[in-house]
């Protein structure tokens, strides 16, 4: 008799403007909302008291009287060198994709261009549709879980094609926001590859500029 696995499942949850796209073995929905509004809850808790978290475009300070993961996000920013909300959308998809991951162990949370994946094997992700053909990076197995972060599915001027891979994704969505930053430099692809190297947790990155393709760190490109 043949056994046959169970296709993925795919839904999408939505938490105030925010869309999450989700696919795992089994039915999660009920606590990809569970995890998605406790994360929600805390951040708008937090900033109520403390509004510099949302309003900085700066680094700023780790707060000690913060709840966990509005640590995390602080000191993911600071080691990027952003303010905090650059890495909110990564958070996110970090904080729903390792609640799930406790009992699921393979999944991709996926928030705009931020992707938390969790997987046995590589996987593929496409950061460049063109008329040749997709490009795409490989995101190699971590049982932890590996952030990615592109440019599809968000307004992220000055790149045709971005991913920076890290081992959150929260790291990853600040980094990227640091590359963006640098792009509109003089010798920006430079800049931005540079700057990558030294982000502490960035495994990798791919920068995309017309025919310029710069690459850094332990990433694969494929075809």
């Amino acid at each position: 008799m043949r056994l046959f696995k169970r296709k993925p499942i795919t839904f999408d949850i939505q938490v105030q403007d925010v869309v999450l796209n989700i696919t795992a073995r089994t039915d999660l929905d009920e606590e990809s909302r569970a995890a998605a509004l406790s994360f929600w809850e805390q951040l708008e808790a937090y900033a109520l008291r403390n509004p510099d978290i949302r309003t900085s475009k700066r680094p700023i300070r780790v707060p000690a009287d913060a709840p966990d993961i509005v640590r995390e996000i602080v000191q993911a920013a600071r080691t990027a060198g952003v303010g905090p909300m650059y890495s909110f959308q990564g958070a996110l998809a970090d904080h729903v994709g390792r609640f799930l991951a406790r009992s699921a162990t393979e999944l991709t949370v996926a928030c705009g261009g931020d992707y938390f994946i969790v997987a046995r094997k590589r996987q593929k992700l496409t950061i460049l549709r063109n008329p040749d053909g997709p490009i795409s990076v490989v995101v190699q197995p971590r049982r932890e879980g590996v952030g990615v972060s592109t440019n599809l599915g968000r307004g992220r001027a000055h790149v045709d094609g971005l991913a920076v891979l890290a081992t959150s994704c929260m790291l990853a969505d600040a980094a990227a926001a640091g590359v963006q930053a640098l792009l509109s430099k003089r010798d920006g692809l430079h800049l931005a590859l540079e700057y990558l190297k030294k982000v502490p947790g960035v495994s990798g990155g791919v920068v995309i500029l017309g025919e310029h393709i710069g690459m850094t760190g332990g990433v694969e490109i494929a075809a």
